[in-house]
């Protein structure tokens, strides 16, 4: 058995004037190296294979698609659209590759790709027969069967494949999965869309109308008939109070203003206590005196 001298450190302790610490200490150790891998290694030359002959057969598909297609358009367009055609199939032969344990959405790219490939091999056909050879283009086109044909080969060599149980196991797990993100990103664009109602209402709450509420129930806690009730009163009660006294009157008497305001100004003088802010705000609904006091300590940097 082969063996190779290896470099190592460990903690050991170390004593000084009574004192003990932990420090590295390095050693070396004669490890056995392990008999090489001839799969791994035939399966990287595999691969690198499969790599070069797709490219190959890129090359030339693009070389006959780009001049048959420079007949009729400019030739750095010609040859730049040839290149999609293989790009099609070997993206589609990607796919299915990354979804090759669940059927189900292998068998698109699966499909879609042999589709392209049979198209690629019309046009490279079809340059060898406007050039007068038949068999050339016949030749090229084969080129890039083989290369597709190869890759997929590999794939199926390499692939594992899941027993039915355990390939309904898998598609459980990817649908748990799949709802858990879904689920995030509808809350985002709820989230997204409940901040646009709030920026539009806040923007027509200037109008004066009691049918113009502030949405400002916390998104997590979500709207509840309670939570809508309380949001009528405060905003009405706002509304009354900015009505009766107008535009310009300065609101820092605890018992004018909204309740938002008045809770504002018992905090400015000092009463900072919830249940003291609730009592001295009887004409309140005490629900909103509660969200307010919780509001205006955020804002205000009392908490």
């Amino acid at each position: 058995m082969k063996v190779r001298t290896e470099r190592r450190t460990r903690q050991v302790p170390k004593t000084i004037d009574g004192k003990t610490h932990d420090v590295q200490e390095t050693y070396t150790v004669e490890a056995p190296v392990p008999p090489p891998d001839r799969d791994a290694q035939a399966l990287v030359a595999v691969t690198a294979l499969a790599a070069l002959i797709v490219l190959g057969a890129v090359v030339w598909s693009t070389v006959a698609i780009g001049g048959l297609l420079a007949m009729t358009s400019p030739v750095w367009v010609a040859y730049l659209i040839a290149f999609v055609f293989d790009a099609a199939w070997i993206g589609c032969l990607t796919l299915e590759w990354i979804n090759r344990y669940d059927p189900e959405r292998a068998r698109t790219p699966r499909r879609a790709g042999w589709a392209a490939l049979a198209l690629s091999m019309v046009l490279i056909t079809a340059h060898g027969a406007v050039h007068g050879s038949l068999g050339v283009g016949l030749a090229g086109a084969a080129v890039s069967l083989v290369a597709k044909g190869f890759w997929h080969t590999v794939m199926q060599a390499t692939g594992a494949e899941l027993d039915p149980a355990s390939a309904q196991w898998a598609a459980a797990e990817r649908a748990e999965v799949h709802a858990e993100m879904a689920t995030v990103r509808v809350r985002r664009q709820l989230a997204r869309t409940r901040s646009r109602i709030r920026e539009e209402l806040s923007a027509l709450g200037s109008g004066g109308s009691v049918t113009e509420i502030e949405w400002r129930t916390p998104a997590a806690e979500g709207l509840t008939a309670d939570r809508l009730r309380t949001e009528v009163e405060d905003t009405a009660e706002r509304i009354r109070t900015e009505q009766s006294a107008g535009s310009g009157s300065a609101r820092t008497d605890p018992e004018s203003g909204s309740v938002k305001d008045r809770v504002r100004s018992l905090y400015e003088s000092g009463t900072t206590d919830p249940a003291a802010v609730v009592q001295a705000l009887p004409d309140a609904n005490p629900e909103t005196v509660k969200r307010m006091v919780r509001l205006v300590r955020t804002e205000g940097g009392y908490a």
